[in-house]
């Protein structure tokens, strides 16, 4: 059994691609592939094959349209290969339709010290797409993931503007008042999806009493996470912190997805 479309699958999904996988169903008669042959299909790409021709050109079609109106619902339908598509075998034909839509995940990290290199460590198996943001050319190492972005900025604040809406910042960088600035910048937005900044409480009282002396209001301030991480780990080792950072980002983004509708407990 050929397995490889589950592999190019996987990887398209790791990097954040939506894509329909298109499958054959069900045959009649002659048909130019087998029961549980699969394409898949992207807006700019595809990956196998479900039988060639005008069979084939119609399902890329039909799923690119199912990428474009955002469609998850399965879906079959039916081809006669003769009379209608004029293709020679004459059989007929029933695909299967099923979107894979990936919810976008974009992740801001700011700084590429052992914290900031501990986290793209840990994104790099999780479908998301990272933009990684440093002063410090010599401070990324050698190998960067796939789903990773490298912005070398001789002052990150200014690239927090272009960044996409409901990111999630991660602020972890060598100074303090560079800290400080990134959270003012990010706060201004006002459509970040988080922004978790590393530090102890102290450094958090003085940053929440610095926000307030800048304007900031309390809902302003309350959305900013310092220290950042999941409050049941402690500890000052940079991997379990980016475990710790990670593990509050999951959750909280598990929280955002469910519908208000859902989210209420009777």
């Amino acid at each position: 059994m050929n397995t490889k479309w589950l592999q190019e699958a996987a990887r398209w999904e790791k990097s954040g691609i939506d894509f329909v996988m298109v499958s054959v169903l069900s045959i009649k008669g002659s048909t130019p592939r087998e029961i549980g042959a699969r394409m898949l299909v992207s807006q700019h790409a595809l990956y196998g094959t479900v039988g060639g021709g005008n069979l084939e050109w119609q399902a890329i079609a039909r799923a690119r349209k199912r990428l474009a109106t955002g469609d998850n619902v399965p879906q079959t339908h039916d081809y006669p290969l003769g009379a209608t598509l004029g293709q020679c075998c004459g059989g007929f034909v029933t695909l299967l339709f099923e979107s894979m839509m990936q919810t976008p995940l974009h992740i801001a990290i700011f700084g590429a010290g052992h914290v900031g290199r501990a986290i793209v460590h840990c994104l790099e198996n999780i479908p998301c797409q990272v933009t990684w943001i440093d002063s410090r050319e010599q401070e990324f190492p050698a190998h960067i993931p796939s789903n990773t972005r490298v912005q070398l900025s001789e002052y990150p604040v200014d690239e927090i503007h272009a960044l996409p809406a409901q990111s999630y910042f991660l602020i972890v960088t060598h100074n303090h008042q560079l800290d400080l600035e990134l959270t003012e910048a990010a706060l201004k937005r006002n459509d970040a999806a988080f922004i978790g900044v590393i530090g102890s409480k102290t450094k958090s009282a003085r940053f929440r009493h610095r926000l307030h002396s800048k304007g900031f209001s309390d809902a302003q301030i309350a959305s900013m996470h310092c220290p950042m991480g999941d409050t049941e780990i402690h500890s000052k080792q940079p991997g379990e912190i980016a475990i710790s950072v990670l593990a509050q980002v999951l959750k909280i983004r598990a929280t955002q997805e469910v519908p208000a509708t859902q989210a209420v407990s009777i």
